[in-house]
C-alpha cells in the first residue's frame, strides 16, 4: 500500500466532475428558459398592450383587422420558437437534475413549461390563420352567424394569449427559483482551501 500523498489525491473524482458538469448544463438551460420566456412575455405585450390599440384607434376596423392579424402571424413563428426552445431547455433541466428536480416547483415548472407551449400552438397554429381567413373572406365583427365567429374566435385567441404569458410568467419566476445551490465546497476559493496533511508523525 502506497501511502505517499500525492497531487492526484486532491484531484475529484468522477462522479464530482459528472455532477460539476450538470450543474453548469442545468444553469445553461435555466436561462434559455429564461431568454425564450421574456422574449414571448416582450412581444405579445408588445403586439397586444402597445401596437394594437394604435391600430385600431387609427385605421378602420377592417383594416385595422388585417394589419393585426399580418402582424400576429409574423409574430406567431417567434411564439412558437421561443416555446420549443423552453420545451428543449425543460427536458434537459429534467435529465441534468435527476432526483434533485424532483420538488414541487420544478414539477409547477414544468407544467407551466407545458401550458405555454400548448396556448402558443394552439393561438400561432389554429386561431391565428382562422382570424386571417375569416378577414380575407370579408368577415367582420358583427351580428351575422360569420361575425359571431369571429368574434369569439378573437375572444378565444385573446384568452389563450393571456393563459399563455401567465404561464410563461410561470416559467420564468419557478426557473429563478430552482436554480440547484452551488455546493458549499464550489464556493471556496483555492486560496482558501486547506490541502490534507501527509501520513505520518507531525512536530507541533
Amino acid at each position: 500500500m502506497n501511502d505517499t500523498f500525492t497531487e492526484a489525491d486532491l484531484a475529484p473524482d468522477p462522479q464530482e466532475k459528472r455532477d460539476r458538469i450538470l450543474a453548469v448544463v442545468d444553469r445553461v438551460a435555466a436561462l434559455v428558459a429564461v431568454l425564450a420566456g421574456g422574449v414571448y412575455i416582450g412581444g405579445a405585450v408588445a403586439l397586444g398592450a402597445g401596437a394594437a390599440p394604435i391600430v385600431f384607434g387609427m385605421l378602420p376596423r377592417p383594416i385595422a383587422g388585417d394589419v393585426m392579424g399580418a402582424v400576429f402571424a409574423r409574430f406567431d413563428p417567434i411564439a412558437l420558437g421561443a416555446a420549443l426552445a423552453a420545451l428543449a431547455a425543460e427536458v434537459t433541466r429534467t435529465l441534468a437534475t435527476h432526483r434533485r428536480g424532483r420538488t414541487l416547483l420544478s414539477r409547477l415548472r414544468r407544467s407551466c413549461t407545458l401550458f405555454m407551449a400548448v396556448s402558443v400552438a394552439y393561438v400561432g397554429l389554429s386561431l391565428t390563420p382562422r382570424i386571417r381567413d375569416l378577414h380575407a373572406k370579408g368577415v367582420q365583427r358583427d351580428d351575422t352567424p360569420q361575425g359571431q365567429l369571429l368574434e369569439a374566435v378573437h375572444h378565444r385567441a385573446e384568452l389563450f394569449g393571456k393563459i399563455g404569458m401567465g404561464m410563461a410568467f410561470g416559467l420564468v419566476v419557478l426557473t429563478v427559483f430552482t436554480l440547484q445551490p452551488r455546493k458549499p465546497e464550489d464556493e471556496e476559493d483555492d486560496d482558501d482551501a486547506v490541502a490534507p496533511l501527509p501520513p505520518g508523525p507531525r512536530d507541533d
